[in-house]
């Protein structure tokens, strides 16, 4: 076992101004450095020196397969949100192998890991279909996060194939299944689904733009819940333009929301209404859909975004935040079985020590704010753990993968073949 001391601990329920944690892959002991034993047998004894220690963050949506379409030349100028799936997404991920998944992963898992991420919940396409979150999952072990990734099911794909992939995930891991969006599903595909899924929760794009709501007579949240898909732990994602009823919808089947607010600017498909989570008391969480890792911006663009609008201004405050990211590893705890997120014996030493300047107090009362201000406006991370393990120290990772840059030139090279795209 180890110790770190001379740590101020805040883990968004309890701070303690200077305090120590002994651990291997769990937290054995948690206390006050007045009360610490250094006669312990210890394997090592880290000085903290001061600074704060945060529970490690989870990207609750993100897409490791588009690693690789950072700094690519698509060679197209889509106007639409479709055209952005038709010109850019679909060309990546149908040009992906099985080799390049795993990579792909690793790269993005390297990400992930800078900003402080220990979990994550991945949403996956490619164009090799059987065994690719198999590949995705052992990425995510080899550079040391955990979590679960699934197949997005669409009819640009083989479907009975993508729904085998989602079956034996979900056997093997107890994940969701993967939906890409409503848009892409006919309703043979959704009856399909539901024949194999039953009570299983699905992880879907809904409502994520004006497109996924143009298709059909419903919206999709209408159908979803008609083909009987809307299973308790469901994760929805984005929800940008879904409506009262839709909202209520979702609470009564105990679904989840995950936001991406960034990614929603970036691809110009509007803002969420945050009044409606808050009335329906829906249960947020916060991803990167793929756009950098940086879950830490993802929680400030929420707070911002829901502070400027004249429906929910008043509805969100800083305890209103912090209570969304508390119950966020609640969340994570139902769909991995997986215990984190506090300071407490028992739970996995998943942390992160960061530098902050704090130049004003810090005590129980404003330590969120500090971290929501001060930490997750300019995160850095001297160390970060999953399970107890080092995965980042000195400020860099710890005995990073390299990506072999050959495979990610031929798999430009085969996006560049495809002649609609050609100059």
């Amino acid at each position: 076992m180890k110790a770190l001391v001379q740590v101020q601990f805040y883990d968004y329920i309890t701070y303690i101004e200077n305090g120590f944690v002994i651990f291997d892959s769990e937290i054995i002991e948690v206390g006050r450095m007045e009360n610490f034993n250094e006669d312990g047998e210890f394997e090592e004894i880290i000085d903290g020196e001061g600074r704060i220690l945060l529970p490690g963050l989870i990207n609750f949506h993100t897409h490791m397969y588009s690693a690789f379409a950072r700094g690519f030349d698509f060679n197209c100028q889509p106007k639409t949100f479709t055209e952005t799936l038709e010109g850019i997404w679909w060309r990546l991920d149908g040009a992906l192998t099985l080799e390049d998944c795993y990579w792909s992963a690793v790269a993005h898992g390297k990400d992930l890991i800078k900003k402080g991420i220990v979990g994550v919940v991945d949403h996956h396409a490619s164009g090799e279909i059987i065994g690719s979150t198999s590949a995705v999952e052992k990425a995510m072990k080899d550079v040391g996060l955990h979590g679960l990734t699934c197949f997005e099911i669409s009819d640009r794909f083989d479907v009975q194939k993508a729904i085998e992939e989602n079956a034996e995930m979900a056997k093997r891991t107890g994940g969701p299944f993967g939906l890409h969006a409503s848009m892409t599903l006919s309703d043979h595909s959704l009856t399909a689904i539901k024949s194999v899924l039953k009570d299983h929760p699905i992880h879907s794009h809904v409502s994520e733009s004006m497109d996924d709501q143009v298709h059909f007579l419903q919206t999709p949240v209408e159908r979803f819940q008609s083909a009987g898909l809307l299973n308790p732990m469901s994760i929805l994602v984005h929800c940008v333009h879904i409506s009262e009823s839709d909202a209520k919808t979702i609470a009564e089947n105990k679904c989840i929301i995950a936001l991406n607010p960034r990614s929603n600017q970036n691809n110009g498909v509007g803002e969420f209404d945050y009044s409606l989570f808050s009335k329906y008391q829906i249960p947020l969480v916060v991803g990167t859909d793929g756009l950098g890792a940086d879950v830490a911006k993802s929680w400030q663009r929420l707070y911002y975004l829901s502070k400027s609008s004249a429906k929910s201004g008043n509805l969100m405050s800083l305890d209103v935040l912090k209570n969304h990211i508390v119950e966020s590893y609640e969340i994570y705890q139902k769909l991995t079985g997986l215990t984190l997120g506090r300071f407490e014996p028992g739970c996995r030493f998943d942390a992160m020590l960061v530098d902050y300047d704090a130049f004003t107090p810090i005590d129980a009362n404003n330590a969120f704010a500090h971290v929501f201000f001060g930490i997750f406006d300019d995160l850095r991370i001297k160390q970060l753990w999953s399970g107890g393990k080092l995965l980042l120290d000195g400020y860099e990772l710890n005995q990073p993968p390299n990506v072999p840059q050959p495979l990610v030139k031929a798999l430009w090279q085969r996006i560049e073949d495809n002649d609609e795209y050609k100059s």
